[in-house]
């Protein structure tokens, strides 16, 4: 990677992303090379390989954390998602742990002293970033409210039988 670019004020980002699919982490690694060429520190935060990001950004100033907070769908296929197997996965990730996960979060921004918090799309980011006093923004490429909108309406009936059994 070429030189970065100094800065008065470099900033620190935590950047959470998805391990589900490489599509997310590949779009973060354009965002983060940015990032990095304009003095920045990038900390990302994901489940998804190193080797996707250091392969197209060699820098110190790329942190990688390896952390699971967002299990993605379970899928047969590439085009089948298991609704029950995902809610259930999601429920056992992501619920069931959320306040240790926001705690330990929490600790881990403050220890970075994180300016912002991006997330291409880790739901818990954006409340461990409010928790933290950090602003958070969420990247993508559609809209969630419409592209699961069907998903949502229907799973909605088995995430609270799922939640009821675990709690």
């Amino acid at each position: 990677m070429g030189s970065e670019k100094s800065t008065k004020h470099p900033l620190v980002f935590a950047y959470y992303v998805t391990g589900h699919g490489f599509g997310h982490a590949t779009r973060v690694v354009e965002v983060a090379r940015h990032l990095i060429l304009a003095g920045h520190d990038v900390h990302v935060v994901t489940g998804a390989p190193d080797y996707v990001f250091t392969t197209e950004i060699q820098s110190p100033h790329l942190f990688i954390r390896k952390v699971l907070l967002d299990c993605g769908a379970i899928q047969a296929d590439a085009l089948t998602v298991d609704r029950r197997a995902s809610l259930e996965k999601y429920c056992e990730t992501a619920v069931v742990p959320r306040d240790s996960i926001l705690a330990k979060e929490v600790e881990w921004l403050k220890s970075i002293k994180a300016d912002l918090v991006a997330s291409d799309v880790v739901p818990v980011a954006c409340r461990a970033a409010a928790d933290a006093g950090i602003r958070s923004v969420c990247v993508g490429n559609f809209s969630w409210d419409t592209i699961y909108a069907e998903y949502v309406m229907v799973a909605e009936y088995h995430m609270h039988s799922i939640v009821r059994q675990v709690i």
